[in-house]
């Protein structure tokens, strides 16, 4: 038995004086349950699968406990656990807030609902990480594919950082003392960059939270599929204050100090949606088009003599709603043809038109981007 499990165990045992407030909410949530008004439901991790009898009962146990908790809207625990857990309650719900709060948020909103509604808690022991700044936790994550997504959150122990509004993940390279924006991240020991990584904002009770994302369109060698395993290694942070404009301000402080972290991520495809137009004009092909709970990914076949002129996409839904464009993944084939990969916004219609501009040729007669072509498309039934 571990010094972890043990710790755990004597804590379990300590005895604790319940408030007759929550006895009477779990009184009420047992006769919810009684009634079936409401379903329980247990979900068995990798975490627990090489575990023995006791210590999965004792963790069926105690998650039972805390979903019974919070049916009736009271999270209660044992002050002795408290300090060894950094994060109390949904990090997503905590950056739908902050989002929510925010004058320019970083994506539109009903993207990051649909992340939270799909993402999975991290469970692996590993997923914490402590120091004397503080304690950084991976709480939730989330794959679809195309994207990864998991939320990074810090309780801070250090008082003058905890008058930042923003504190920027930092790392450092190998022989180098300066440190530089972003962290350090490795999924099944392969390289990853991140496409975005917010500054941690402070929530209302203290308690910094922020997303990191890795797009699979800016990895080479690295395929979403399947369960992966994921290292975070951060090396500081950049304290910052919010100005009055919204958004970050400059740095007040550097502060160095490391967290490493590693977590398991399952793939889940279930939710996205795929349809195969193969619809053209002027010889673009829309070939491809996916949705996914948080984005719109669509591949388009250009051929030599429209890739060289290095045209303008545009993608509009069936009521003539733009989506915008995040980024986009070029691949020139040897003919001089073009494949282009486009990661769009979300969007859950069903009917699209894919505009293709001129937009090195000048203005036409009306005074606009010549129309190169103009591509309808469905996503099916």
């Amino acid at each position: 038995m571990g010094n972890y499990e043990r710790d755990f165990i004597e804590k379990m045992r300590e005895e604790i004086q319940i408030p007759d407030l929550v006895n009477d909410k779990l009184n009420e949530s047992y006769e919810k349950i009684r009634q079936d008004e409401v379903k329980m439901k247990m979900k068995q991790t990798g975490l627990f699968k090489n575990r023995n009898r006791f210590y999965r009962s004792l963790t069926a146990a105690a998650a039972a406990a805390c979903t019974i908790a919070a049916l009736s809207g009271i999270f209660y625990m044992n002050p002795a656990l408290a300090q060894d857990i950094p994060i109390l309650g949904n990090v997503f719900g905590r950056l739908q807030e902050v989002r929510e709060n925010s004058e320019y948020p970083d994506k539109d909103k009903t993207a990051y609902e649909n992340i939270s509604e799909h993402s999975e808690p991290v469970q692996e022991a590993g997923n914490t990480a402590e120091n004397e700044i503080g304690t950084m936790t991976v709480s939730d994550a989330y794959c679809d594919g195309y994207d990864m997504y998991f939320t990074l959150s810090l309780r801070v122990e250090d008082e003058e950082l905890k008058t930042a509004d923003y504190l920027l993940p930092m790392h450092q390279n190998e022989g180098e003392d300066t440190l530089y924006d972003g962290g350090t991240f490795m999924i099944n020991q392969k390289q990853a960059w991140p496409s975005e990584i917010t500054p941690l904002r402070k929530s209302e009770d203290g308690v910094y939270v922020g997303l990191c994302r890795i797009a699979s369109v800016s990895q080479e060698d690295i395929s979403f599929e399947g369960q992966m395993t994921v290292n975070v290694d951060i090396h500081g942070l950049s304290a910052s204050k919010a100005i009055e404009t919204g958004g970050v301000g400059e740095a007040f402080q550097q502060t160095k100090a490391d967290w490493s972290m590693q977590f398991d991520v399952e793939t889940d495809t279930s939710s996205n949606r795929t349809a195969e137009p193969n619809a053209q004009s002027n010889g673009v092909i829309v070939q491809k088009a996916v949705q996914t709970p948080s984005n719109m990914h669509v591949t388009c076949y250009l051929p030599a003599e429209l890739a060289e002129k290095n045209p303008a996409l545009v993608l509009s839904d069936g009521n003539g709603n733009r989506i915008l464009m995040e980024c986009a993944k070029m691949n020139t084939q040897d003919d001089g043809s073009q494949i282009q990969e486009m990661v769009f916004n979300t969007s859950q219609a069903d009917q699209f038109v894919m505009q293709v501009f001129d937009k090195n040729a000048g203005t036409d007669e009306n005074g606009g981007v010549p129309l190169i072509a103009e591509i309808p498309f469905s996503m099916g039934e």
